[in-house]
């Protein structure tokens, strides 16, 4: 161009880049980070192998439930509609490892909320300290450790329970309150547009959020909460699939489950056993 040289063209081609008023405001943006988060590992198992195996469980009337990662990813994504219907934030788990136990892991991280499990084995006053401490709003727990909830119910009158019965039906006189919540999340689901996980969140806003508030048993005064990250619990369950060689071209792997879900709140564990 006449007139032109080095130094202009270079002036006009940074024009490009620069906003054209100094009132507009360039927009952080990132677009290129994926925020991590163990609550997609459900939602990804069941697209890849919806039929493979996921829970083997003795429940408590004496039967052998098992299910499929496609039931299994169904059940948390019905819990996780159903917390977000009625605006459940901060869950209490209190119950020994069972299916609700495992769906409530998932399910509450896909609802956008923060679990808080205790440890059963504690006392009433420990327990209803956690719970009243970690300001839970809703409590999931087992049919047999219900009692264990008579101090805090009585003073906190409002939180509601969502009782699981542990057995092997989810409709009729054996199924409870959590198969109902799960249900009516599912049918909550279907009623807005069924979006599934698409309208979860499976994957978090923002990998450092808060995911579980575990507690410590005790020993030395009162239970002491930590605060989980999603960023931490995905890299831990990760580690725990290197650490235990869970490696699908040996074969079909599987996790026995021997500790108590409710130590390191489960993540570390329950995101491995595909």
């Amino acid at each position: 161009m006449p007139g032109s040289t080095p130094t202009s063209r270079l002036q006009r081609l940074a024009a490009h880049f620069i906003p054209s008023s100094t009132a507009e405001v360039i927009k952080e943006h990132k677009n290129h980070i994926h925020q991590l988060s163990p609550t997609f590992f459900l939602e990804r198992a069941a697209q890849i192998e919806p039929e493979a195996e996921a829970i083997v469980h003795t429940t408590a009337n004496g039967k052998t439930l098992r299910r499929s990662y496609i039931e299994f990813a169904d059940r948390a994504r019905g819990l996780a509609y159903y917390l977000q219907k009625h605006g459940f934030k901060r869950v209490g788990i209190l119950a020994p490892n069972t299916p609700a136990f495992l769906e409530s892991i998932f399910g509450i991280g896909g609802g956008g909320g923060v679990n808080v499990a205790v440890n059963y084995r504690l006392k009433m006053d420990d327990i209803t300290y956690i719970f009243e401490y970690s300001k839970v709003d809703s409590i999931i727990v087992d049919a047999e450790f219900e009692h264990l909830l008579d101090d805090f119910k009585k003073k906190n009158p409002g939180v509601p329970f969502i009782i699981d019965t542990d057995t092997d039906s989810t409709s009729g006189a054996l199924s409870g309150p959590f198969d109902d919540a799960v249900l009516e999340g599912l049918n909550h689901d279907r009623e807005t547009g069924s979006k599934g996980w698409l309208g979860l969140k499976g994957h978090a806003d923002d990998e450092d959020d808060t995911i579980a508030i575990p507690f410590t048993s005790g020993t030395t005064a009162r239970p002491k909460g930590v605060v989980y990250t999603h960023r931490g619990a995905y890299l831990a369950a990760l580690g725990n699939v290197i650490e235990s060689g869970l490696n699908y071209h040996e074969g079909r792997c599987g996790y026995l489950w021997t500790l108590p879900m409710f130590h390191a709140m489960g993540w570390s564990k329950c995101s491995v056993s595909a």
